[in-house]
C-alpha cells in the first residue's frame, strides 16, 4: 500500500511537523510506503509530485487550516483535524483506506458542514498567514530599536523600523484576504484583502479584518 498526506496547523510550527512524523513511524511499522507534505510557516516541505499522487492508494490530510484537494480528485481521501494524526495515526491508516473517494464535482458543501467546522477552519486559516508579517515586523521592529535606540534614531535603523511598520501594517489585509480565500478560494481573496485594507484604515484591528474577511468570503461563496 502507497500513502501520500498532508499536514498543516495554524501557526505552521509544531503540530505539523509532529503529525508527519506520527503518520510516517505509524506507517513504517506497518511496512507501508508513505510519503507526508508539511505545509507550515515556511512554506510546503516535501512537495508530493503528480507521479507520486497517482500511484498512492489513499490520501490522508491532517489539517486545522484550508488545504486545496483539487490535486486529489479521484483518490480515496479522509480529510481530519492535526491533533488525529498525533494521536491516532494508527486509526487514520485503518480509516483511510475505506476513505470515500474525493471528486471536485461532488464535493460535499452542504450548510452543515460548512457551520459545524468551516469557520474554525477559516479563522485558522487567516491566522497561520498572517503570524510570519507579525513575526518579520516585529523582528524588524526590534533590530532598529538595538541599532538606534528606543526613538530608533540614525538612517539604518529609521530605515529597519519603516520596513517593521510595513510588514506589520500588512497583517489586516492578509488575515482578512486569507479568511476570505478559505471560504471562497482565490475568488475571495482580492475583496477580502480589501476588507482588511478598510479595517486597518478605520483602526478596526483584528475583529474589524475578521469581520471583513467572513463578509467577504460568505458574500463571494
Amino acid at each position: 500500500m502507497k500513502v501520500v498526506g498532508i499536514t498543516s496547523c495554524s501557526t505552521g510550527i509544531a503540530h505539523t511537523y509532529m503529525a508527519a512524523e506520527s503518520l510516517t513511524i505509524a506507517a513504517k511499522k506497518r511496512n507501508i510506503e508513505i510519503k507526508v507534505e508539511t505545509q507550515g510557516s515556511i512554506g510546503a516541505e516535501n512537495v508530493l509530485t503528480e507521479q507520486e499522487i497517482a500511484a498512492a492508494d489513499m490520501v490522508i490530510i491532517a489539517a486545522s487550516t484550508s488545504v486545496n484537494k483539487e490535486r486529489f480528485n479521484g483518490k480515496r481521501l479522509l480529510e481530519v483535524d492535526v491533533t488525529e494524526a498525533i494521536d491516532h495515526p494508527d486509526d487514520l491508516l485503518d480509516r483511510g483506506a475505506n476513505a470515500p473517494v474525493y471528486s471536485t464535482v461532488t464535493e460535499d458543501k452542504s450548510e452543515a458542514k460548512v457551520a459545524k467546522s468551516g469557520i474554525y477552519s477559516h479563522l485558522m486559516t487567516g491566522v497561520s498567514y498572517m503570524i510570519p508579517f507579525v513575526v518579520a515586523g516585529g523582528i524588524c521592529i526590534a533590530l532598529a530599536f538595538a541599532f538606534g535606540g528606543i526613538n530608533a534614531e540614525g538612517e539604518l535603523a529609521s530605515a529597519i523600523n519603516e520596513l517593521g511598520g510595513i510588514a506589520m501594517g500588512l497583517m489586516w489585509p492578509i488575515l482578512g484576504g486569507y479568511v476570505a480565500f478559505s471560504i471562497a478560494d482565490r475568488p475571495g481573496l482580492v475583496p477580502g484583502m480589501a476588507s482588511g485594507m478598510i479595517a486597518s484604515s478605520m483602526n478596526a484591528g483584528f475583529l474589524g479584518a475578521l469581520l471583513g474577511g467572513f463578509l467577504a468570503g460568505y458574500t463571494v461563496y
